[in-house]
């Protein structure tokens, strides 16, 4: 149980693990929760909400309620997928690469992605077999299809120019690596990243798929086994079956 509650100080805004402790509350709690800040992604508030809506409308992409029921939900595919508070997440919005190049990659670290979606979902991801040591993290961004397209193109450009990694928010990633993807989707990516926290290194690795104007990213550590941090293609398949 120990590495559990490790992880999300070590993974800290990217993975989102707090919630997958063992006492299923956040590391941070209290008046020291962030506070979500008022934008077009937030599902929080009418106001909001329909200007979401109203915007998603206009670029074909998929409003806020619709995303948020085709996001998984309860116990699927060896995981139980829960949904994640917006307070949570909101502080890794902003994270900013120290270089212009790895910022997509930054961004999708934060969990979002550096075009600013229409509206996002965020899910944790918590095995439900005690044998399973991956515990991770899954999120839907809802775009335009072009915009999806280009968030797809400028990760690949990313990997491409920062293989030895970026520095954002006092954490340092390092020995960034392509790893194979499943074939789903419209086009998927995967990548294997190490962060270094406390003179401890941690392999995360991403799988990150475009489904129209949906870019659905997983996100998994596995201390036990790097390799195998991957979240399973079954559970990616799960929910790009649910998207439609």
């Amino acid at each position: 149980m120990r590495l559990r509650r490790v992880l999300p100080i070590a993974a800290v805004l990217p993975a989102l693990l707090a919630v997958s402790a063992c006492s299923g509350e956040s590391a941070e709690s209290g008046d020291k929760k962030p506070k979500p800040k008022a934008s077009a992604t937030s599902t929080t508030g009418g106001g909001a909400d329909e200007k979401a809506a109203a915007e998603a409308k206009r670029i074909g992409a998929v409003d806020p309620q619709t995303l948020e029921k085709a996001t998984l939900s309860g116990k699927k595919n060896g995981f139980e997928v829960k949904k994640v508070a917006k307070a949570e997440v909101e502080a890794g919005r902003d994270m900013k690469a120290d270089k212009a190049e790895c910022q997509p990659l930054a961004s999708v670290a934060g969990g979002f992605t550096h075009i600013p979606a229409v509206s996002v979902e965020h899910r944790s991801l918590e095995p439900t077999e005690a044998k399973n040591a991956t515990i991770g993290s899954m999120w839907l961004a809802s775009h335009s299809e072009k915009n999806a397209q280009r968030v797809m193109t400028d990760l690949r450009t990313s990997l491409e120019k920062c293989p030895s990694g970026f520095k954002t928010l006092g954490l340092t990633y390092t020995a960034v690596e392509p790893v194979k993807a499943p074939s789903l989707g419209d086009e998927s990516l995967g990548y294997r990243i190490t962060s270094t926290v406390a003179k401890q290194s941690v392999p995360m690795t991403y799988t990150v798929v475009r489904k129209d104007g949906v870019v659905a990213v997983f996100y998994g550590v596995n201390m036990l086994t790097p390799k195998n941090s991957a979240i399973p293609e079954a559970v990616v398949k799960a929910q790009l079956d649910q998207l439609g």
